[in-house]
């Protein structure tokens, strides 16, 4: 074999590993490699053969114009066809020489080819005399990943996916990403956990790209990734938010643009956004009241409470209080089986005639008193400020961390809570749009587009999203017939993987029930019960729906057994009543024994918030939710009632003398 022949066999086989990996080419001017490559040879290293010279025949010309200049980029380096080893002189210097002048050049197009292969190993060449030359040459075939009928499109596709990937790896902000992150994260933009992936994605790529330090390393980046799922990130629909807010629009405004393109035309926001200018505003408020150390919040505990903040409290308990005695008087009551025949009393005669003598108190918890479990919050830092419009440090969360109950949310949305003979109400926690059905006594079919004046709240279909979406359906007593109503639930569209489940409560005669579905609605219906009505009165009450739990079945919730009595611990006021305070709505919260919430917990609601902190709403809205209480051993939870709901419960009071069971009514 000689020299030559030695020589081409290593660029074909160097070519041929190159063909692994995407292929570019470098250089304006093909004819310039060629030029480069004659002139390459040191002097006199170049025989000439009559009139040709070995290495400038048209085989090795179309080679070098068209393979020649062809590059990869292999872990972010440039690699060519020369870059060989073992080629014996005058070979070594030419390709050291062709490599360096390769490098030289920017990349200019991704590599497509019309043609299989370019130049031949060998040709013949008859001599005079009759004698046969064999000629050598560069040669190499065109992988298929790289073979094109259409050449041109498809570099025209690739350069554009460069040009769009980077215009947004040099436009997009850090800024604007961690706005969209925090949205997401606090489950603030619609369907934004859809784009979560591409977004990281993007991302990543963009750091490695700010860290690169010369214009060629960037350039190679450009071309080695143009085809990344994330390259054309910009021209998505969440990259045209990106691209909004790093062009300086109001992030109100962009979010908005963004979801018009993602969500029905008449899609209405549920949440408020911030911005980053809001939140400068609300930090400097927070300083200039010296209340920043007041949003650390975590679980009270009964020590953090004076004794003449609360209305009762048992022996065993009072002795951890402030302001507590140090020895324990009396035992504890035990928890007796289903509650007694009881005697009707209001919250008020309760409080002034039976409380007095009471030594020990139990409370029966019912199912019906799910949403009812609550527990009050504390700061986490002694003396940090009062946030809260009363005069102390105190506030408190309902399950869930809501401050409303299902019928307040449906008050809230503009349902029928108040004249309703039937009452049946669904609530869930997500963007899901469940619908409630209910089929009547004489075959009539009531839901979204049948309402009958019967329906009266319908969320999260086409008219908004909210995380506290309601359905009400409510007769009235003319409406209310004797016979069977059917209840039903249809996911009509599943839009979300978390927060799953739903609630469902019926009130008749001042009575509620409560049922709960914790599974997941994928799709269909889901059955819930059959409500028989004589004379305006529920008559039975029959479950249809295996994943329906409620009724009369005991359930466990915070440590506590539902269905059975409780001990509790204390009796008091909600912290906007206690002392001298009377602002808003008064709650009774029975503290109950062993009750303790194993959920982060929110410890500021906006309504609890100071007249001066009005007009930062929407930033205490989302500091609200990320600076939730910590799960602790040692906290203040039971069962709280509202002055607005008229509940009853029924408690068991020992005294002295007699133990006796009373329904209380709020």
């Amino acid at each position: 074999m000689s020299q030559f022949h030695a020589f081409a066999t290593l660029v074909h086989q160097r070519f041929a590993q190159l063909s692994n990996h995407e292929l570019f080419v470098v250089g304006e001017d093909n004819r310039a490699f060629e030029k480069h490559y004659l002139d390459s040879f040191p002097a006199g290293t170049n025989p000439v053969y009559k009139t040709n010279t070995e290495h400038d025949c048209t085989c090795c010309k179309q080679f070098i114009r068209n393979l020649g200049n062809v590059v990869a980029i292999v872990d972010g380096q440039i690699q060519t066809v020369w870059d060989i080893t073992g080629a014996l002189a005058p070979y070594d210097t030419v390709a050291a020489a062709m490599a360096e002048f390769v490098r030289s050049n920017a990349i200019t197009d991704v590599f497509r080819s019309s043609e299989r292969k370019y130049g031949a190993e060998e040709s013949k060449q008859l001599l005079e005399g009759g004698t046969v030359k064999k000629w050598n040459h560069f040669h190499g075939a065109v992988a298929s990943r790289h073979f094109s009928t259409a050449v041109g499109t498809n570099q025209g596709a690739y350069r554009s996916a460069t040009q769009v990937f980077k215009r947004g790896l040099d436009e997009l902000a850090a800024g604007a990403f961690d706005s969209v992150l925090d949205l997401i994260d606090s489950k603030a933009l619609y369907r934004g956990e859809e784009h979560l992936r591409s977004i990281k994605d993007f991302q990543k790529l963009q750091t490695q790209y700010k860290k690169l330090k010369t214009p060629a390393a960037r350039e190679a980046f450009l071309w080695a990734n143009a085809m990344a799922p994330a390259s054309r990130f910009r021209n998505t629909v969440i990259g045209t938010l990106l691209v909004d807010l790093s062009a300086g629009v109001d992030l109100e405004q962009a979010v908005r643009s963004f979801e018009t393109k993602v969500a029905p035309i008449n899609y209405k926001r549920p949440t408020a956004l911030i911005t980053p200018g809001m939140v400068k505003d609300a930090v400097a408020k927070l300083k200039e009241l010296d209340l920043e150390a007041a949003i650390e919040r975590r679980f009270a505990k009964i020590s953090d409470v004076r004794v003449n903040n609360v209305l009762w409290v048992d022996n065993t308990v009072q002795g951890k209080m402030k302001g507590g005695v140090e020895s324990v008087l009396m035992a504890a009551a035990k928890a007796v089986g289903k509650p007694a025949a009881a005697q009707a009393i209001g919250i008020d005669d309760f409080m002034s005639k039976i409380l007095p003598t009471a030594t020990a108190m139990s409370l029966f918890v019912k199912n019906t008193h799910m949403p009812n479990f609550v527990s009050l919050t504390a700061p986490a830092h002694a003396d940090s400020g009062k946030l809260f419009k009363w005069n102390n440090d105190f506030a408190w969360a309902y399950s869930g961390n809501i401050t409303d109950s299902i019928k307040e949310k449906v008050k809230k949305a503009g349902g029928n809570v108040t004249n309703a003979a039937l009452r049946v109400s669904l609530a869930w926690s997500n963007y899901d749009d469940l619908d409630l059905h209910c089929t009547t006594p004489n075959g009539k079919h009531y839901y979204f587009s049948e309402r009958g004046g019967v329906l009266d709240v319908d969320m999260n279909g086409s008219d908004g999203r909210s995380r506290t979406p309601v359905e009400n359906m409510s007769f009235t007593s003319q409406m209310l017939k004797d016979g069977n109503y059917t209840f039903w639930v249809n996911q009509f569209n599943k839009r979300e993987t978390t927060d799953l489940g739903f609630e469902v409560e019926i009130e008749n005669g001042g009575e509620v029930h409560h049922f709960v579905h914790q599974a997941d609605l994928k799709s269909g219906d889901a059955k819930l019960f059959t409500i028989t009505i004589k004379s305006g009165v529920i008559a039975g009450l029959k479950v249809d729906g295996d994943g329906l739990i409620g009724g009369s079945f005991s359930q466990e919730k915070w440590g506590v057994k539902t269905e059975t009595f409780v001990k509790v611990d204390t009796l008091m006021h909600s912290p906007n009543h206690w002392d001298d305070n009377a602002v808003g709505n008064k709650h009774w919260f029975f503290v109950l024994d062993g009750c303790k919430s194993n959920d982060p917990t929110r410890g500021i609601f906006n309504e609890f918030l100071r007249a001066d902190l009005d007009q930062h709403r929407k930033v205490f809205e989302v500091l609200g939710d990320k600076t939730k209480c910590p799960p602790s051993d040692e906290q203040l939870s039971g069962l709280g009632f509202s002055s607005t709901r008229g509940d009853t419960v029924t408690v068991q009071v020992q005294s002295a003398n007699a133990t006796k069971t009373f329904n209380v009514t709020f």
